[in-house]
């Protein structure tokens, strides 16, 4: 059981409840869980999931790969169908903290029944990418207001084998970014209704959120714009920019 809150008698008083209803044993902060870890500074909370990335370096045999700057490439080329679908699956789970593989993960999740070479080719392109990026993770921190921002994309027809568009939103609150999505639309439509489509999806969790912080007495009231690497694949230049603009990255150093 984790235990989270600001009132230190209130989390006192839960825990002595707990402890005299429940055999439990306080292990402090939290500082790992499910292959999540979690440090602190005087910067704000840093999760990252290095020793997963690690380990699954030596499950692929990868160890001494050659890091890749960007998730994915343009002229992207896979085989063995178990191997594909633990690895992705794999990949499918770092995505939950790291939102820049989080389009790619995507792509290749569209090939589990039936991969190619090519299909692993790209797969192993994300592996690379994260032996440079393994050191990342996500900062939350201190900003001195609640608002929610959103940032929503849709990459219309960018799917070249059934022309389908890509929609992707992130959702910020109090400057933190808390969730994020990367999903192939479900049907063909010209550019315009793509982008309606992407906007509306961004807008759901939005207004889930808005609500959520009603609720809470800490109702916002911000703009919200454009998230291109949840769409589409970009150059190197755009992807280090918008990383940094997410707070992704090495950033207790």
């Amino acid at each position: 059981m984790i235990i989270t809150g600001d009132d230190e008698k209130e989390m006192a008083k839960l825990r002595k409840n707990l402890f005299s209803e429940f055999e439990m044993k306080d292990l402090g902060l939290l500082k790992y869980f499910l292959g999540i870890e979690v440090l602190r500074s005087k910067r704000g909370i840093f999760i990252n999931q290095k020793k997963y990335i690690l380990d699954l370096f030596v499950e692929v045999r990868m160890l001494d790969c050659k890091p890749a700057d960007t998730p994915i490439r343009d002229d992207a080329k896979l085989a063995d169908r178990g191997r594909y679908k633990r690895l992705v699956g794999k990949l499918i789970y770092l995505s939950y903290t790291t939102p820049d593989i989080a389009y790619v993960v995507g792509v290749v999740s569209q090939f589990m029944h039936s991969p190619q070479e090519e299909h692993w080719q790209a797969v192993l392109r994300v592996v690379r990418y994260l032996k440079m990026t393994a050191e990342h993770g996500l900062l939350f921190k201190k900003h001195g207001y609640m608002e929610v921002h959103g940032f929503t994309d849709a990459g219309w027809a960018g799917n070249p084998n059934d022309r389908k568009s890509t929609a992707g939103y992130f959702t910020f609150v109090g400057g933190n970014l808390v969730i994020w999505k990367s999903k192939k639309q479900k049907v063909v439509a010209i550019e315009c209704r793509s982008r309606v489509r992407g906007i509306k999806s961004g807008l759901i969790e939005i207004l889930w959120l808005r609500r959520l912080m009603t609720e809470l007495d800490l109702l916002p009231s911000q703009p919200y714009q454009l998230a291109d690497i949840l769409t589409k694949a970009v150059n190197s230049k755009s992807f280090q920019e918008v990383l940094g603009k997410l707070s992704i990255g090495n950033l207790l150093t």
